[in-house]
């Protein structure tokens, strides 16, 4: 999946907050409701109706059944989306991948020297009180850098900065020395 150069390490993983897949699963969770009421309820309106269940109940247990797998296929694409879309940062590169459906992954990078900003964004109650928000990253000539729904957005921040102040950091060089 991720290659990694010699001498490089992982300094940093981001990934999105986890109110995001928690509200996400708040969703399946009322999908999921659906047909529970429905299945209380269907033993009462067969009877009531004069159905002949052998009739009603293979409909039925086929439809929700049916119906289930739509909640479950959309909290898997929510849960991969949330798992695999992350940022990787190095000592060398930020790493950016984002997964764009089942089978379609975008892997972008750009070396911590190139980076010129770092922009944190927290909107709204929610994402203050979680603190949580958006980085963006200016690069030099490049496409913006930027993900979403990241925690902890001062640390990362600081984090990002000073492994990017120590890339564009040169040391004392000796000039005009020859070595014979």
């Amino acid at each position: 999946m991720l290659q990694l150069r010699d001498n490089e390490k992982i300094l940093l993983v981001i990934r999105k907050h986890w109110f995001i897949i928690a509200s996400e699963f708040v969703v399946f969770v009322v999908l999921l409701a659906v047909p529970i009421v429905f299945l209380i309820t269907t033993p009462f309106l067969v009877t009531r109706l004069n159905l002949n269940p052998t009739i009603v109940n293979p409909f039925v247990n086929f439809s929700l059944s049916l119906y289930i797998l739509v909640p479950l296929a959309y909290f898997f694409l929510m849960w991969m989306d949330y798992y695999l879309d992350m940022w990787v940062i190095t000592n060398e590169r930020l790493i950016d991948i984002e997964q764009r459906g089942l089978f379609n992954r975008e892997v972008s990078e750009i070396p911590l020297n190139r980076i010129q900003d770092v922009t944190i964004q927290e909107t709204g109650i929610i994402e203050t009180l979680l603190h949580f928000g958006t980085i963006k990253i200016q690069t030099a000539g490049e496409r913006e850098f930027e993900i979403c729904f990241v925690p902890r957005l001062d640390e990362a921040k600081d984090t990002i900065l000073k492994y990017v102040n120590e890339t564009h950091y040169v040391g004392p060089q000796q000039v005009g020395t020859n070595q014979t």
